[in-house]
């Protein structure tokens, strides 16, 4: 046990003095009677701090979903998913039954260079005469850039003329 030493009147001391048991004894059941009598004062003071941190803490958090609603905004609206699924199956190899109906466009090459008019033969690559890209886009009717490799385009699904390759003949 540790030592505690009390400082206390002349009053005080003969009021001690008339209980039946020690000093030390009636001293420590005051002091645990005082303790216990006011332990919630004594932890108050934390719950304070506590609910100010609190109080901040959920300032702070509704500050930043504010700010994150109106920077992100509200998407409320469905946004579009576009699913490519490729299948490797004896059917896929099969021909067609209906005919293609044309739905992509390859615009006609005119063989005259954009740029100073010039005509540009089948073997140029760019033109003789100002070095542009003699080679023409091709575009699909949805409007997506389709490459010469390509057998379907990649926006709309539709096959391309380049997809006549992969057919078996």
């Amino acid at each position: 046990m540790s030592k505690i030493t009390f400082r206390a009147d002349d009053d005080l001391v003969e009021e001690i003095e008339a209980f039946d048991a020690s000093k030390s004894e009636v001293l420590r059941e005051a002091l645990r009677s005082y303790i216990e009598d006011h332990e919630p004062a004594d932890s108050g003071t934390s719950p304070d701090s506590d609910s100010l941190d609190a109080l901040v803490a959920d300032r702070v958090d509704e500050l930043i979903d504010r700010r994150l609603d109106e920077r992100l905004g509200q998407q409320s609206t469905p946004q579009d998913v576009t699913v490519n699924v490729s299948i490797e199956d004896e059917r896929a190899q099969s021909e067609r039954k209906t005919e293609s109906s044309g739905d992509v466009t390859i615009e006609p090459d005119d063989r005259t260079c954009t740029q100073c008019g010039e005509g540009v033969g089948d073997e140029h690559v760019y033109c003789p005469n100002c070095g542009e890209k003699a080679s023409k886009r091709s575009f699909c009717e949805c409007g997506d850039e389709l490459r010469s490799d390509w057998a379907f385009c990649p926006g709309c699904g539709r096959r391309t003329p380049a997809a006549d390759v992969l057919d078996p003949r």
